[in-house]
């Protein structure tokens, strides 16, 4: 009895302190955030770069969040549906992720007029029709 007491007690501290087990709480492990939205038309033109100004500003301000890691806009380049668009977006946790997307409206405020911001809000659905919002989590020690 005492052997199997031995054995299981080992196999606990075993478990309990290897890397994998470590791995859940991997502070390493990061929150990624893809919205892929499908274009309506793409625009063209002045609406072209009006569009793609309006991406840069939301960018912008994107970007200069600290709870933000990394944001990319990426338009489709090649392959079967070209009215892709796709925002991918990476957190340290989900806290960080829900508390800046709740921000995110005041923080497009703050950084542009109203009127800027109608203007972008009317190119983006005259533009944007479906959607989805995807959340996943960093396999840990995945990363190049």
């Amino acid at each position: 009895m005492f052997r199997i007491s031995l054995s299981v007690l080992l196999f606990s501290v075993l478990v309990l302190f290897t890397s994998v087990s470590f791995a859940q709480n991997n502070d390493d492990a990061n929150v990624i955030h893809i919205q892929t939205n499908k274009m309506l038309m793409l625009p063209t033109g002045d609406e072209g770069k009006a569009f793609n100004d309006m991406l840069r500003r939301q960018s912008d301000v994107i970007n200069k969040d600290e709870r933000v890691l990394s944001a990319k806009i990426l338009r489709h380049n090649w392959g079967a549906d070209s009215r892709d668009l796709v925002i991918v977006t990476e957190f340290k946790s989900l806290d960080n992720l829900f508390s800046f997307y709740d921000d995110l409206n005041s923080l497009l405020e703050k950084a542009y007029p109203k009127e800027q911001l109608d203007a972008d809000n009317a190119i983006w659905n005259k533009y944007v029709g479906q959607h989805s919002d995807e959340i996943y989590r960093e396999v840990p020690g995945t990363r190049k």
